[in-house]
């Protein structure tokens, strides 16, 4: 864990907390009952740090709340915890991430749902094609029953999960032919993340998945080494795929959640007060993330649609083709994990 200072944070934070600071020698500046000074400037030094890495742009709404967070911690916490926000893949991918997590030199992370089977093969529901209706849907089953489930068997990996953020849901770009059925995507070669069962629904379509790390998915789109991917239109626009792809289907066939989640080990090792703190600004940061996501959403499909990319929109008519094309991944779920009819179950 790290940790800073000579005192336990619970003395501090019950002087911080709970007395009125004494008066400088000039008399001039008093703390307040959250160990602030009167001019809003934080004076206790940071019991805690906590280094959140996450791969993608700070500019998105992913990105965006990994700093709110980060500031809204700082905030209730009165600078008991002080929190570093590392984005952009400057720690390696998630699951590196998350392999840092475990060693105990990285806090926190939000990786998107596609990389936790490697770590809970139960998370590859996340990877069901046309698994939600809607993000309202969605949002209920993440921060529902399928939640808690999911939640029980992360934590066993030594990461506890403090809230589901929305990415979005997915669609399809490539650089070959415009897709508006499954016979369109016979042959394309498109990146795959590392979830086995995006690559069963690349088979299934007739298309290869090939795995390739986020941060290196530009360069393999700009380079031919791929033809296509799928990814929200937040992560489309901001990583500049639709610079290099010429063609954009709105399929909405997969959708994309990131796992907030923090070290178990520095979590339970943390004073009650302040895993409250974290319980906090965890739970107001999710809403946060979800009302900025759905603003964010108008903007990137302008973007696209003022882009050089043919644009495909697919009919509901459309949509169920791929639905019935995809329908076998469900098996495939079946047979690798053992609870999957009970998870399932609490999607619907």
């Amino acid at each position: 864990m790290k940790r800073v200072g000579m005192f336990a944070v619970s003395a501090v934070l019950l002087l911080g907390l709970t007395a009125c600071g004494e008066e400088s020698s000039g008399g001039e500046k008093q703390e307040d009952g959250n160990g602030s000074s009167a001019e809003g400037e934080t004076s206790a030094e940071a019991e805690y740090e906590i280094t959140f890495g996450h791969v993608v742009s700070p500019n998105t709404a992913k990105g965006q709340a990994a700093e709110h967070f980060g500031e809204l911690l700082e905030e209730k916490t009165g600078g008991h915890i002080e929190v570093e926000v590392l984005p952009d893949s400057q720690l390696g991918s998630d699951r590196e991430i998350i392999e840092q997590m475990q060693s105990g030199t990285v806090e926190m992370n939000a990786p998107f749902t596609g990389v936790l089977p490697s770590f809970a093969p139960e998370y590859q529901v996340f990877d069901l094609p046309y698994l939600f209706e809607d993000k309202d849907h969605a949002f209920d089953a993440m921060h529902g029953e399928l939640g808690e489930k999911l939640n029980g068997y992360i934590q066993e990996a030594g990461v506890k999960v403090l809230g589901y953020w929305d990415g979005g849901f997915k669609h399809f770009t490539n650089s070959e032919r415009p897709i508006e059925t499954p016979d369109d995507m016979n042959g394309l070669k498109m990146r795959a993340s590392q979830s086995p069962l995006i690559s069963a629904q690349f088979d299934a379509l007739n298309a290869g998945g090939v795995s390739i790390d986020f941060s290196e998915l530009y360069t393999s789109l700009q380079q031919g080494t791929v033809d296509g991917q799928e990814n929200p239109l937040s992560n489309i626009v901001t990583q500049n795929f639709y610079e290099v792809q010429d063609y954009m289907t709105y399929s909405g066939h997969g959708y994309m959640g990131y796992v907030l989640m923090i070290s178990d080990q520095f979590y339970q090792e943390l004073p009650e007060e302040l895993q409250q703190a974290v319980d906090e600004a965890a739970e107001e940061t999710t809403e946060w993330q979800w009302e900025k996501a759905a603003e964010d959403e108008e903007e990137y499909r302008q973007v696209v649609e003022e882009s050089d990319m043919e644009i495909t929109e697919l009919t509901e008519e459309q949509k169920q083709q791929f639905m019935e094309a995809t329908e076998e991944v469900y098996d495939v779920y079946r047979e690798e994990v053992e609870d999957a009819d009970d998870i399932i179950e609490l999607v619907e």
